[in-house]
């Protein structure tokens, strides 16, 4: 459906351990051709552009994805941006996101981003392959960082109203993925020298609810907002 986002867990059941839901890539697909999410056991980042899926692996390189490979979370949208916004640095994280605010119609709808140009570094970060169920904000405690250095590439991601805070990540969610498709991450800082930005205002969204024993039996009641900002800003 286009100007909608679809969301295939609430993150909630990802950020308290629920990290394998076995939903398809051939599945989250159907549903748009651009987003991010992650994969099962939190193997790597996952940037979906152009139709295609990419997993940001946990030493920064970057590998097409097999469409049965599976997702416990994933945003997707259909991307149909307004016209295209041009960009000049330097423009450090926060210039970027001020940026791209001002040009937001409202601060309660959703918005998918896509910026391409020239960053002079990039801040990023992934997540290594987890075998066992844990609080996302453990995991997080053993994400790799890592920085790229005058490097073309494209940001891809979203911004959401925190009052969808349940649902999937409030604020900005980001993720890089360079020009070569050699290398990408989830976003942690920039410094951006020239680019272009495309927003996408959306004002309907799509859930599922899974129907794993782990997700069934699941306590999602208890405020988990410091702990998702904690472990992906």
């Amino acid at each position: 459906m286009p100007n909608s986002l679809y969301v295939s867990s609430p993150v909630n059941a990802l950020v308290q351990g629920i990290l394998r839901e076995d939903k398809t890539l051939a599945e989250i697909l159907a549903h748009g051709n651009f987003g991010l999410g992650t994969f099962n056991d939190l193997d790597g980042e996952m940037v979906l552009v152009d139709g295609i899926f990419y997993q940001l692996k946990s030493d920064g390189s970057v590998e097409k994805s097999d469409l049965s490979s599976a997702s416990p979370y994933a945003c997707v949208t259909h991307f149909e941006s307004i016209e295209p916004i041009s960009l000049s640095g330097p423009l450090n994280y926060l210039d970027l996101q001020n940026s791209i605010t001002k040009t937001m119609l409202s601060a309660n709808l959703i918005y998918a981003i896509r910026v391409e140009g020239l960053f002079s570094n990039i801040h990023a970060r992934s997540v290594p392959k987890q075998h066992c169920y844990r609080p996302l904000v453990d995991v997080a405690g053993e994400q790799v960082e890592f920085n790229f250095q005058s490097i073309a590439g494209q940001l891809v991601g979203y911004w959401t109203p925190d009052f969808m805070g349940s649902v999937t990540v409030p604020g900005f969610h980001l993720h890089f993925l360079s020009e070569d498709k050699l290398h990408g991450g989830h976003l942690l800082g920039c410094t951006l020298e020239s680019a272009t930005l495309w927003l996408q205002p959306i004002d309907q969204l799509t859930l599922d609810l899974p129907h794993s024993t782990e997700y069934l039996e699941a306590e999602l009641i208890k405020d988990t907002f410091s702990a998702l900002n904690k472990a992906e800003h």
